[in-house]
């Protein structure tokens, strides 16, 4: 039986090897070699006892051949309508899947090599039938999701993806982060369209460090190919000219839905909480991103008013996305250090508060060097009062000793520095960050 299938499918592929030694693509000597290779595979992957492997292989040879095919006949200047190694390959892939359907990673080989050679009637039939096998699997939706805005520029069917996706897999994380995100980056798209059609004014550049951040999310200056890609989303343009404050998904409202839903769906997740602020954090330059921000830290204050990291990120929330140079700069650094003081009264965890404040404020001293002198005499005398008072409450952890040498370091102040990364030492014998920094600091 399996040798009779053999023999079917290599049948069929006697008209495609006539063409090539017809045109004298391949040689006949080669013509052979490529029966002998197919005779072999054939026989492997039609016995009772084949593995995924086989067919691996037989894709990965048949793709080669394809690829010395392609070039011959450029080199040569031959024109042909055939394509035969394409459809060749696909026929591979779908007697894979067939016969090995749990293997999702061959699912999604397929669909790349048929996205790679622009099939789109292919990619579509394969990924539906996938997600039918599939549906528990949240790794499969997140990709349709994403071919569907990304190659398909739809993202009504992109969140028809994760709202189905959702139903069967309500408690993966993944898909709810994806599906914030998926949506956050439409926002940031439409903003960018805006620009484009002049609704809105350019965003006024700023040189801060933020912009060197790789991990931000900023809306970049358009190329004529982002512009060309951009007319053909005529989506883009409907919500574009929409208004900001009312449409759901530019001012927020989808985003915060998606973010309380996960949240009801995984709760008592602090953590994954934060992988939501810090995933708006990153589209800065989205008008609801304050407001994105202000909800979920709310959320984690009122789930867990005592976490340290809550308060923490309430603290900083005003000061997030300003800067020195900002007219709000004052008044917001006033509140984070009320913000700070109140803290300090309620959380359960000084340690960690003390550090997020010094690391943060620290950073921003050495971030700024020309610090506007009154502010920089403001934040210098809150962080010494909190070194100080984390040292006498016994609330200092190896790295606040560290950024405390830092802050000192950046005052000039070099002998300091070493008295306390040495009395951090005396608190924390031999540990390894205080040491390296000790180390650091008197090769300078």
């Amino acid at each position: 039986m399996a040798a009779e299938k053999a023999r079917f499918y290599l049948e069929k592929s006697m008209p495609e090897l006539r063409e090539y030694e017809k045109k004298k693509i391949f040689t006949r000597e080669e013509i052979a070699a490529i029966t002998k290779k197919r005779t072999d595979f054939e026989h492997r992957i039609n016995a009772s006892g084949c593995s995924l492997n086989d067919f691996t292989r037989y894709v990965q040879y048949e793709m080669n051949l394809d690829a010395l095919y392609r070039k011959r006949i450029k080199r040569m200047g031959i024109r042909t309508r055939m394509h035969y190694g394409t459809k060749r390959i696909f026929f591979i892939f779908d007697r894979a899947t067939r016969k090995f359907p749990g293997d999702v990673a061959t699912w999604l080989k397929y669909i790349e090599y048929a996205k790679k050679e622009k099939a789109n009637n292919v990619v579509a039939k394969v990924l539906s039938s996938a997600l039918k096998l599939h549906p528990a699997k949240p790794d499969l939706w997140i990709y349709a999701a994403h071919h569907a805005m990304d190659d398909n520029l739809d993202i009504s069917e992109a969140r028809g993806h994760m709202q189905r996706g959702l139903r069967f897999c309500n408690k993966s994380k993944d898909m709810w982060r994806e599906y914030a995100k998926l949506e956050m980056a439409f926002v940031a798209k439409v903003f960018i369209r805006r620009k484009v059609l002049g609704i809105d004014a350019p965003a006024k550049k700023v040189d801060n460090q933020e912009e060197d951040d790789e991990n931000m999310w900023k809306l970049p200056e358009v190329t004529g190919e982002e512009l060309e890609t951009m007319k053909k989303d005529k989506s883009l343009d409907t919500v574009a000219l929409e208004n900001v404050d009312t449409n759901p998904a530019l001012n927020g409202a989808l985003a915060i839905a998606i973010f309380d839903q996960a949240m009801k769906e995984i709760p008592g997740d602090l953590s994954f909480a934060e992988e939501f602020y810090n995933l708006f954090a990153k589209f800065t330059a989205v008008k609801c991103c304050e407001k994105l921000l202000i909800h979920t830290v709310k959320f984690m204050l009122d789930t867990v008013p005592r976490n340290a990291r809550a308060l923490w990120l309430g603290v900083h929330l005003g000061m997030f996305g300003v800067e020195p140079s900002d007219d709000v700069f004052p008044s917001r650094l006033q509140i984070a250090f009320e913000g700070m003081t109140a803290a300090l009264t309620v959380t359960d965890n000084k340690k960690e508060l003390y550090l997020s404040f010094t690391r943060h404020f620290t950073a921003l001293l050495g971030a700024n060097p020309d610090l506007n002198p009154v502010f920089r005499k403001a934040i210098s005398a809150s962080l010494s009062k909190y070194y100080k008072q984390a040292e006498a409450e016994n609330e200092a952890l190896p790295e606040l000793y560290v950024r405390w040498a830092e802050f000192m370091m950046q005052r000039g102040k070099r002998e300091e520095a070493v008295v306390i990364i040495e009395r951090g030492l005396s608190r924390y014998p031999g540990e390894g960050f205080l040491l390296g920094a000790l180390e650091k600091i008197k090769s300078l």
